[in-house]
């Protein structure tokens, strides 16, 4: 082999090698941008939400953009159909005599049973159930596990009566 063909073979090879490498880099750096604008435009939006009071101030539970239109404010607490929660009514069974469990709402006795409620964070629900400390603008909502209602906690959110 004579050296003008291994310098050309040389060659050859180490184009290849610094096309590969461009490709390379240009990905990385395309990557880099695209982290950076997706980065920008999630703190974006989460500002803005939050300049628009689209999530609830008590709560880490986001209020959907739907919501913030006619509704009221109202305190929701949670229970489960245990004895701690409901004493000696916890027979598995509502106020309105339906079986406790779904997306089931005990509420004040000025909303009558089966009105449809959109709760933020938990879902619609029925007005199914009644509670002696529930008047006023004061709900409580249904979980099927006392450590489920225990984490809801207690939070002030945007309640809308859809019928």
């Amino acid at each position: 082999m004579d050296t003008e063909t291994t310098i050309t073979q040389f060659s050859v090879v180490s184009t290849t090698a610094w096309r590969a490498y461009r490709q390379i880099k240009y990905c990385v750096i395309t990557c880099i941008i695209a982290a950076v604008v997706l980065w920008v435009t999630m703190w974006g939006v989460t500002k803005y939400k939050e300049i628009k009071g689209f999530s609830s101030p008590s709560s880490s539970v986001p209020v959907p953009v739907a919501l913030a239109g006619p509704g009221r404010i109202m305190r929701i607490s949670a229970y489960c159909p245990c004895e701690i929660c409901c004493g000696k009514w916890a027979d598995g069974y509502t106020a309105s005599g339906k079986p406790a469990v779904g997306l089931i709402v005990a509420a004040p006795p000025d909303m009558p049973f089966g009105t449809v409620l959109e709760i933020p964070g938990y879902g619609r629900c029925r007005v199914q159930d009644r509670g002696g400390a529930i008047t006023g603008n004061r709900l409580d909502i249904l979980f099927a596990t006392h450590q489920e209602a225990k984490q809801w906690g207690v939070q002030e959110l945007m309640v809308k009566e859809i019928r």
